[in-house]
């Protein structure tokens, strides 16, 4: 199947700045992405300069790179510079938003049943600090979709101080109607924080378009960033608005001893220690994104996606997992008779790299489904179909195990 958006020598000379495609059929990038060459190099060249200069000096000598990194992530976003900060994860990032927004006894903050678990944990935990509630909005309809009927109901109630849930969920391949909730939220005047994890590097985001105020995300995933390195951003408005729930030395400019000045850019919610060397890596990986195209590398990743969905169910035995309508380079399936882990380990043993979703990730959702665990495979673009097809026939010789 020819590719309509790259030529055969782009995707060869993509893969060859893989180092890791040349033996290893990668789909985990909804979990660790492959690294480029150009990632892997940057972030060795720096830890190199640290060890002949020390850590301080080799700061100083890449800040104007440094700011790079910032105005790359502002681009992919739609936004500006100064509404980015870095972070070592997304959970940090989302702690560090969620516990900075007002949140009052008895008012509500609302998520989505597929919230990934370890965000609900944070969500729940934030309410019972206070005497909040936490609503979760169920799916609806065969498509199993967010019931955003239901959210504008909420809405309309005001008391709702903030609305959290992630745009695509990291145990099957559904999209959020994000847009529609930005839409609600912002004619409500609550605020939203997306959780773009999963998204970003598979998706075009524009923080403007979809309406929320905050959004966080990592550098490992589609991104294809290093482990490490997470991020941060909110809009103007919404820094005016939020309390940060601790600050650093570079949170603030001192004025006497009772006083100080907050930072007014989104660097506010940053620690002061960082990976530079992770940094520097991240933005090797968003400047060989801008070059690939975000509309084309997503286009290949899901058309991938579609043709491995089509390819599985045509597999006796398979049991796809994606709910109806699912349209991100994330895949579930079940094999009767076959575990998930041993269908990974089985897989593992021939270089092809899958990942298993459980249902204490996303509790919600699997839970309910009556799924416990699930094979996840995630393409992206620099997968090739040739390796979709040696996946297929690595699950279809698993048969004789059942």
């Amino acid at each position: 199947m020819r590719d309509p958006d790259f030529t055969d020598d782009e995707l060869a000379a993509l893969r060859r700045a893989t180092p890791g495609a040349a033996r290893r059929a990668h789909f985990d990038n909804a979990g660790s992405a492959l690294m480029p060459a150009t990632v892997v190099e940057r972030i060795r060249a720096h830890l190199a300069l640290e060890a002949d200069v020390g850590g301080y000096v080799a700061e100083e000598r890449t800040m104007a790179e440094a700011e790079d990194v910032y105005r790359r992530l502002a681009h992919l976003l739609g936004i500006q510079a100064e509404d980015v900060a870095l972070t070592s994860s997304a959970s940090e990032a989302f702690a560090r938003l969620l516990h900075s927004v007002p949140l009052a006894r008895e008012q509500v903050v609302v998520t989505a049943f597929n919230e990934y678990v370890g965000n609900y944990f944070d969500l729940l935990h934030r309410c019972r600090r206070v005497g909040a509630q936490l609503r979760v909005l169920p799916a609806t309809g065969v498509e199993h979709a967010l019931d955003i009927g239901l959210l504008e109901e909420w809405l309309n109630e005001g008391n709702v101080a903030l609305v959290a849930i992630g745009q695509v969920s990291s145990s099957c391949g559904q999209v959020n109607d994000v847009a529609a909730v930005g839409r609600l939220a912002r004619a409500a005047g609550v605020p939203f924080l997306l959780d773009a994890s999963q998204s970003l590097g598979q998706m075009s985001v524009n923080m403007r378009e979809i309406g929320c105020d905050m959004l966080v995300g990592t550098a490992r995933k589609f991104l294809r960033g290093p482990r490490g390195v997470g991020f941060l951003a909110v809009t103007p408005e919404m820094r005016r608005h939020l309390d940060p729930v601790f600050l650093m030395n570079n949170s603030a400019r001192w004025i006497d001893a009772q006083h100080f000045q907050l930072r007014d850019d989104a660097r506010l919610f940053e620690a002061w220690e960082k990976n530079v060397a992770a940094r520097l890596g991240f933005g090797a990986a968003l400047a060989l994104l801008e070059e690939v195209g975000i509309e084309r590398a997503g286009a290949r990743a899901r058309r991938l996606a579609g043709m491995l969905r089509e390819r599985l169910a045509a597999l006796p035995g398979i049991e796809p997992c994606d709910p109806p309508g699912s349209r991100a380079a994330i895949v579930t399936f079940r094999y009767h008779g076959l575990s998930a882990d041993g269908i990974k380990a089985a897989l593992e043993a021939q270089d092809i790299a899958v990942q298993v979703s459980r249902a204490e990730h996303t509790p919600l959702d699997l839970g309910p489904r009556g799924i416990d665990a699930a094979v996840r495979v995630s393409p992206h673009y620099y997968n090739t179909e040739d390796e979709i097809e040696r996946l297929i026939r690595a699950i279809g010789r698993l048969s004789s195990r059942v």
